[in-house]
């Protein structure tokens, strides 16, 4: 089991009766270490490890629209929410990110993209 697999049950608890109905939730499984970060024009700080998680209210819509972040403690203890009005990323996410959730029947062409990571070489 993934870190991320293994903390999805603090994101889903940690989702809006409308997130879990209507979002897209991204999560990148990288671990990121404490500090200064930027999400989209604002500036963050952390104190501790995390897995960033990002929920698209709206997706296929233009940005700027409603969004919203979780960064996660490693082993699930803290969550930190913040909102936004951006994406990660303008443009492909990635290979690091996910979607980890998607409601049922939503279009495609609505997910942001992410990048297929290559594949290994064969000698």
């Amino acid at each position: 089991m993934s870190l991320t697999d293994s903390l999805k049950a603090v994101i889903e608890s940690s989702l809006s009766k409308d997130e879990r109905e209507h979002a897209v939730v991204y999560v990148d499984d990288r671990v990121l270490p404490p500090g200064t970060f930027t999400l989209g024009e604002r500036e963050c700080q952390i104190d501790y490890p995390y897995v960033t998680v990002f929920i698209d209210d709206a997706p296929g819509g233009n940005w700027m629209h409603s969004c919203r972040y979780l960064l996660i403690h490693p082993d699930g203890d803290a969550v930190t929410s913040i909102d936004s009005d951006r994406p990660p990323l303008f443009g492909i996410l990635p290979s690091s990110w996910r979607v980890l959730i998607c409601p049922a029947g939503l279009e495609e062409w609505k997910l942001i993209p992410i990048e297929v990571p290559p594949k290994p070489q064969t000698t």
